[in-house]
């Protein structure tokens, strides 16, 4: 049972690595296409690609700690074999702004005003989609694991 928890936890840390990659990959493919529009500029592009992932990625390691760890821990293995797939993205796209909330509540100390969530729109839109990637390759690496241990 620890090494069937231990286990999940990893597979959970490397689905945090694939959001984050998936977050790199749309922003760098961002950067490129901007840069095709402004004729140019694709090491400045990139430069602001990579200065906005960055805190981003630091945050969903964060997040994970705060929110996906207690959901790994929690969540058996028998229960993401059961679930379906619709169900798993939609919790998964629901998990990483909840993370966000808990995060800017640390940040005011409990207190937030409305000056908290001004212009974070974006930074929502990035928690919903790590998130969601990084619980579907979680529940995609448990399932295969499960099925290998049945013999499946």
């Amino acid at each position: 049972m620890k090494n069937d928890r231990l286990l999940r936890l990893g597979y959970s840390f490397f689905g945090l690595l694939a959001g984050d990659a998936a977050l790199l990959i749309l922003s760098i493919a961002n950067a490129v296409h901007i840069s095709l529009l402004l004729h140019g500029q694709l090491k400045s592009q990139l430069f602001t690609a990579m200065g906005w992932f960055i805190p981003i990625a630091i945050v969903s390691i964060i997040g994970w700690m705060l929110i996906r760890i207690p959901t790994v821990l929690i969540i058996s293995s028998e229960r993401i074999l059961k679930t379906s797939w619709l169900l798993i993205l939609i919790v998964g796209a629901l998990l990483g702004p909840l993370a966000l909330v808990i995060i800017f509540l640390l940040l005011s100390r409990g207190m937030p005003s409305s000056a908290t969530f001004t212009d974070t729109g974006f930074l929502w839109a990035c928690a919903s989609m790590i998130s969601m990637v990084a619980f579907g390759v979680h529940c995609a690496l448990v399932g295969r694991s499960a099925r290998s241990h049945t013999g499946n």
